[in-house]
Formats: C-alpha cells, sequence, structure tokens
C-alpha cells in the first residue's frame, strides 16, 4: 500500500502542481518559500500537542494544515495528514495516532529537502 510506504511519502506531485498552478513556476516558488517559511515551523506545534495528547488542537492544526500540504504537491503527506485529523476527533488509540505521525514525519523530513531544492532550481 503506497500510502505507509514511507519512501513514497515525501516525492512531489508535480502532475497536481501542474494542474494548481498551470506551470506557474513564480507562484510555485512563491508557495514553496512560504511553506519553508512559515507553514513548516507549525508541525512542532502539532507533535507537541500529539505529544500531550491533545486530541482536539491536533485535529484542528492538521485541518489547518492540510491544504498547505497538497499546494506544496505532497498528495501523499496531505493524505496521512487527514488520517491524522480524523483519527484526533475520533480519539483513535494513541499508538495508532502515534503511528501515522511517525509515518508523515519521515515523510516530511525527507520531502523538505526535495523543496528546497526544487525552490532553488526555480528561482535560479
Amino acid at each position: 500500500m503506497a500510502d505507509s510506504d514511507p519512501v513514497a511519502l515525501h516525492i512531489i506531485d508535480y502532475q497536481r502542481l501542474n494542474e494548481l498552478y498551470d506551470g506557474d513556476n513564480e507562484q510555485i516558488a512563491s508557495l514553496f518559500e512560504l511553506f519553508l517559511d512559515e507553514v513548516f515551523p507549525d508541525f512542532d506545534e502539532i507533535e507537541a500537542e500529539i505529544d500531550q495528547q491533545n486530541w482536539p488542537e491536533v485535529a484542528q492544526i492538521a485541518h489547518k494544515m492540510l491544504p498547505w500540504v497538497g499546494m506544496v504537491g505532497l498528495t501523499a503527506l496531505e493524505a496521512k495528514l487527514r488520517t491524522i485529523e480524523t483519527q484526533a476527533k475520533a480519539g483513535a488509540n494513541t499508538d495508532d495516532i502515534m503511528a501515522t505521525w511517525n509515518q508523515f514525519k519521515t515523510g516530511l523530513d525527507q520531502a523538505t529537502p526535495l523543496i528546497r531544492q526544487e525552490l532553488v532550481k526555480l528561482t535560479s
């Protein structure tokens, strides 16, 4: 199953980027930059709330971040984050939420350098 494979989670969905931005590299670069500078630090916040098992806040933060993950073409990670939101809203088992978060975090850690590389390419 592709969405449980951490290797597949870090892939940038270029087809989706083209659908969203019609090949507008300036807009893509701008969103990559916003994601890295403004959104990326929020992942520390959701991790802290997960550690505290504050599920309503986890669900709220995940919901707020979902569009951003999708807008930078991290489609598989968007699905994982949606699962975290659903699990948190349902009060799922802590181990299940932690397992999903760890998969998401691994994929995000692998995707971040790719987004940085793409940003350099797009702005060079």
